[in-house]
């Protein structure tokens, strides 16, 4: 039934913890023969911001390959995949390069490649963007990670803070519309005002809103959020009005994924097996639904996330909710959401 819809998966990291630079590389040289002590070390080393958002550790400490994902995808016939930058480690300007470099060794290559180039780093920033459009054909963007909270709990992925307000990155952000680069936006639900300030100033720039915008502790308590349901009850109506107002900017795409996530605080990952088909579509669907009545259907498109959220059910599992939530849609409606949209975004040579 549902391999009538081509599906193309715009949102996947790949990694080999063991052989590229990656901040477990060490413990897992170290440790990798006995998995029981690596993730036991993982969780003593790292701080808890870390460990709450990592879930099951065992999805990062291990290899996460093309050979892999397609044995997750199991009865689901993926036409391709976008890989998104995955913290490739390193200080200097140009390291994550490398991560491109690896992507082009592999027999199975995405069809697009979304890198990592600080934005900030104007005296490096054009001469990186070239040295990742050298290493690939299939490089089309950006990915900057913009997520960070005030609570100690929920885990920073920016270094710098809240770099959305700084002029310097923002001339960075320019500078990838003007050399027609898409923008990968990870970022936490609470940003989004900041995040629709910097797209109403920029529409030359290309981007999409990852995880429709990850409300952290939506559902349940993660980090320090989202305690009370009044506390998750404020937390989802600020979301839904902040989408509301991002809608407006019609150049603006959303990605319907990764609410399966720990930050939305479902705890799914608390469990030994993964969330049934009822319980994910219980979980996500009417966010989902809201998602695209807001965007419409021609601005979103439905990706994995995947190794990220099979912390918390199977690959299957997730896109039989994906399809289960708009089964009454015409043909032409989920071919947009499942392949044309990501297609043309990304630019897809398919």
């Amino acid at each position: 039934m549902h391999q009538s819809t081509k599906i193309i998966d715009p949102h996947i990291h790949l990694w080999n913890p063991k052989d590229t630079p990656k901040n477990v590389r060490g413990l897992v040289k170290m440790f990798g023969r006995w998995p029981w002590l690596l993730e036991r070390v993982t969780s003593m080393v790292f701080p808890q911001s870390v460990i709450n958002f990592v879930g099951k550790p065992k999805y990062f400490l291990n290899n996460h390959l093309p050979e892999t994902y397609h044995k997750d995808t199991g009865k689901y016939q993926i036409e391709g995949y976008v890989h998104i930058q995955a913290g490739w480690e390193g200080k200097k300007p140009f390291n994550s390069v490398g991560e491109t470099e690896w992507l082009m060794t592999l027999k199975d290559k995405p069809l697009a490649i979304i890198g990592e180039a600080h934005l900030h780093d104007l005296k490096h920033l054009d001469a990186v963007l070239d040295a990742h459009e050298s290493a690939s054909p299939l490089f089309r963007g950006v990915r900057d990670s913009l997520a960070v909270h005030s609570d100690k709990g929920v885990m920073d992925f920016n270094e710098l803070g809240e770099v959305l307000r700084r002029d310097d990155w923002r001339k960075g952000y320019a500078r990838l519309g003007e050399r027609n680069l898409t923008f990968d936006t990870f970022l936490y639900a609470h940003q989004l005002p900041d995040f629709i300030d910097l797209v109403q100033s920029h529409p030359e720039t290309k981007v999409v809103l990852d995880h429709v915008g990850t409300p952290v502790g939506l559902s349940g308590y993660h980090g320090g959020v989202g305690r009370t349901s009044d506390e998750r009850k404020r937390i989802q109506e600020s979301w839904y009005q902040n989408l509301a107002e991002l809608a407006k900017v019609p150049h603006v795409r959303l990605k319907l994924s990764g609410l399966l996530m720990t930050f939305c605080g479902f705890h799914f990952e608390d469990r030994e097996n993964p969330a049934s088909l009822t319980e994910v579509l219980d979980a996500i669907a009417p966010h989902i639904e809201y998602a695209i009545e807001t965007f419409g259907i021609d601005r979103c498109m439905f990706a994995s996330n995947f190794p990220v959220d099979k912390v918390s059910t199977s690959f299957e599992t997730l896109y039989d909710a994906y399809f289960k939530i708009v089964e009454d849609l015409p043909i032409e409606d989920k071919k947009k959401l499942f392949f044309d949209n990501a297609v043309s975004f990304y630019n897809l040579d398919i």
